[in-house]
């Protein structure tokens, strides 16, 4: 009679569990997509606050990439991500549309606000939903979000509508929202410190005018 040691089979179901787990991840990039190839499908609705109220000039984006167990790291990753924006009107509504691409199996719609201009801004999530299953459900995809924070979405856009001049918009462009602002009325004139504490500088402003730059060692921001 033929025996196997235990020995020989630990390591034989390890290798047979690992070409089962590949064989899955190599079948599912060829699974079959709910729409045609190259077809746009719809996604839609509305962001609210906590109150009901439309919530204009947010941004939003649907976010797609490849879901899949990875055998190498024995755990679903993503990758390949790529998206599509939109901003809400004013009455919070958005419209998006999507050119289906079959190898995307993961969509996550994020809704938020960007932090600066050009290169450096940074985009903060407030809200995220996953519509995986619902797209491909069908389109349209209609979903409300609802936003429950915006006591720092409130302090962003009073920031962002206080710039009014040449320097402000410059510095503003160049280093984002900063970390703290501190504001001094000195007889006829408004001195305002723009401090950004992880890159070490401090931006001093005259009646709108930049007077100086501080440099200092950089430090985490300090909580309010």
């Amino acid at each position: 009679m033929r025996q196997t040691s235990v020995a020989t089979a630990r390591p034989l179901s390890i290798v047979v569990l690992l070409l089962c787990l590949a064989s899955l991840a190599a079948g599912s990039v060829g699974w079959a997509g709910p729409y045609p190839e190259g077809e746009f499908i719809e996604i839609a609705g509305a962001v609210t606050d906590a109150e009901g109220f439309p919530v204009p000039d947010l941004t939003v984006i649907l976010e797609a990439s490849r879901k899949a167990f990875s055998v190498t790291r024995m755990k679903s990753t993503e990758r390949d991500s790529t998206q599509v924006s939109t901003v809400t009107d004013e009455t919070g509504q958005f419209n998006l549309r999507w050119r289906w691409v079959d190898y995307y199996n993961h969509f996550e719609l994020q809704v938020g606000v960007s932090e600066g201009l050009g290169d450096n801004a940074e985009f903060l999530v407030f809200e995220q939903v996953d519509l995986s299953k619902r797209i491909r459900g069908g389109s349209p995809v209609v979903t409300n979000v609802t936003v429950t924070e915006t006591r720092y979405l409130d302090t962003v856009r009073d920031f962002s509508a206080s710039i009014d001049t040449e320097d402000e918009r410059r510095i503003f462009e160049e280093m984002g929202n900063p970390d703290r602002v501190q504001r001094i009325l000195t007889g006829d004139h408004e001195e305002v410190s723009w401090w950004y504490f992880q890159s070490g500088k401090a931006y001093r402003f005259k009646d709108g005018v930049l007077e100086q730059v501080v440099h200092f060692e950089p430090v985490e921001p300090f909580e309010s």
